[in-house]
């Protein structure tokens, strides 16, 4: 009987201990879900997630697990898929860039209802409530855009604005800021696209070619759409100011070779981290954030300090 009973108790404690039991011990398990795998924004928020995990866990001399499930877009993964493994997998909490799709919802729903902790980052869903948000302020990328591109115009000179033909709130939250700054008058058009690089080159050529007049003194990418693949650009470098806000590492061959003026920023580094150190100051300590949403602010990126910026890509992408 003793030998009996004590198999047992070694089963048992071999045994996944369910998520409101690890606390006990100090450990925590914590999914990071961004939207594509091949997409740098979210290699550079998990780098940052695996710093928290690793700093936290010395500081608070606990055992954090952080499990990446981002999911890959180009073997058919999606983010249902992804919040589903991690259920099975008894997170303690979920961090996520939501895509907003009935199915996301219905499965963010679900596992909030199973009682798993919930922190956004990038974007978020506001009906469906989280612990916290860590977001981007759009409209400051939009302001700080406008500021950036009227230092390299001539007095009253106009810009095309690219952005796309089914613009996100996102999108539309960086047009209301560049619009408040530069103001109707220094607007000469505004260009739709897809959201590729093709499609955004392709309008730009267009847009160009129908500036008979040549008013058109400076450009503004929303988006970094048209800096995904080689130059292709219908002006000369260093011939049209040109500021985009930033979503991919290649832009800096843009930067490099003149084509870019300057670029703003997200702190896509900082998102991973403030949000594991959200959740586990909530699973550790009980301690919920002060705030509700966090506002990370963007920066300018230029020839003076696209070096420093672009060596911390290259950590993030290790």
């Amino acid at each position: 009987m003793l030998q009996r009973l004590s198999l047992l108790a070694l089963l048992l404690w071999t045994l996944p201990l369910p998520a409101q039991n690890r606390e006990l011990l100090g450990e925590y398990k914590i999914g990071i879900v961004g939207r594509d795998q091949d997409n740098a924004i979210y290699q550079a928020a998990h780098a940052g997630a695996q710093a928290a995990t690793l700093e936290l866990s010395e500081k608070y001399s606990i055992d954090i697990e952080l499990v990446v499930f981002t999911p890959n877009k180009s073997q058919g993964a999606n983010q249902v898929t992804a919040l589903a493994e991690l259920f099975i997998e008894d997170a303690d909490g979920l961090i996520i860039s939501p895509e907003n799709t009935d199915s996301v919802r219905a499965s963010l729903e679900f596992a909030i209802q199973q009682g798993q902790e919930v922190v956004y980052f990038e974007s978020q869903l506001p009906d469906i409530p989280a612990l916290a948000s860590i977001l981007a302020d759009e409209a400051e990328a939009g302001r700080m855009v406008g500021r950036t591109i009227l230092k390299k115009l001539p007095t009253k000179a106009r810009v095309a604005i690219l952005t796309s033909t089914d613009p996100s709130p996102e999108l539309k939250q960086r047009m209301q800021g560049l619009s408040e700054v530069l103001g109707y008058r220094r607007i000469e058009t505004t260009v739709g696209c897809e959201p590729n690089y093709q499609s955004a080159i392709t309008a730009i050529i267009n847009a160009e070619k129908n500036d008979r007049n040549d008013l058109i003194k400076g450009w503004v990418f929303l988006e970094d759409w048209p800096l995904l693949g080689m130059p292709a650009l219908p002006w000369a470098p260093k011939e049209l100011p040109t500021v985009a806000i930033q979503s991919s590492p290649s832009a800096f061959m843009y930067v490099d070779q003149g084509y870019l003026d300057a670029l703003v920023v997200h702190p896509y580094y900082e998102w991973g981290y403030r949000s594991v150190e959200a959740m586990v100051e909530k699973l550790h300590k009980q301690q919920p954030p002060e705030e509700k949403i966090l506002r990370t602010l963007p920066r300018v990126v230029d020839r003076h300090n696209a070096e420093d910026y672009r060596e911390s890509w290259k950590q993030w992408l290790k």
